[in-house]
């Protein structure tokens, strides 16, 4: 399966979809991040998955965390905020690195990183993305589940092997910080997609990134998956999530 953050809540259509969190969607997955691409398998789906019901957390400055100098760039179909003040300070070959220390940096972070490891980037992409910027147990399942998906797309395009495998067709609203230390962040990304019903879902993401001494890095979700991270959420509840514009 892939990582886009649609991927968990449509499985209500009891459809096999290869899809964040993003946003994450996220994100796209969001979505991660961020789109979805239909395998056309059927699967199981569970029963229910419902809005975003968590409680608002208080993070002492009302998440005002992102900075006031955002610009956006395209990165597989999915515009992703970049700061000069909070990073990335390093875009090259694909990946984003150098991110501050501080909240508007681990939330930039996230989005960059949760973006460029899903299989539709390409290995040049997600393969130096996974090495290098996603820590934890389940890193190397992730890596495994990254290119196993890739693998099964590219059989499904015909694209030759190392290319990229489409665009991500996602928007990533907002986030919204669960916790936050200077050594580990947990946040929510907040991504719409097409729900292939000719109308938009909107789903949250729960990402997680770590410092490692030097950068943010993703923390790799339970198992290598966001399939447990990702939750429908309802228009009542959007209003939970700050936008991503300057000084959101």
């Amino acid at each position: 399966m892939t990582y886009d953050v649609i991927t968990r809540a449509r499985r209500t259509t009891r459809r096999r979809l290869t899809a964040l969190c993003l946003i994450a969607a996220a994100m796209l997955s969001a979505t991660a991040v961020a789109v979805v691409f239909d395998a056309g398998a059927d699967r199981p789906a569970p029963s229910t998955v419902g809005p975003v019901l968590v409680r608002p957390e208080n993070t002492g400055d009302g998440q005002a965390n992102l900075p006031d100098d955002l610009d956006w760039v395209d990165v597989a179909g999915v515009s992703v905020p970049v700061s000069e003040r909070s990073g990335p300070r390093i875009s090259s070959e694909g990946q984003a690195r150098g991110f501050t220390r501080d909240r508007g940096g681990a939330v930039l972070a996230a989005v960059h990183i949760v973006v460029r490891v899903n299989p539709q980037v390409g290995p040049d992409v997600f393969d130096p993305t996974l090495r290098t910027q996603v820590v934890g147990a389940d890193a190397l399942a992730m890596r495994a589940q990254v290119a196993q998906a890739y693998d099964e797309l590219r059989g499904q395009t015909g694209v030759a092997d190392g290319q990229p495998v489409g665009r991500l067709n996602a928007t990533l609203l907002g986030y919204r910080i669960l916790s936050y230390t200077d050594d580990e962040v947990a946040l929510r990304l907040l991504t719409e997609a097409p729900s292939g019903s000719g109308s938009s879902l909107m789903v949250s993401t729960e990402v997680r990134v770590r410092w490692t001494g030097s950068d943010w890095a993703l923390l790799a979700p339970a198992g290598g998956t966001f399939d447990q991270a990702v939750t429908v959420v309802l228009d009542p509840y959007t209003a939970m999530f700050l936008p991503f514009s300057a000084g959101g």
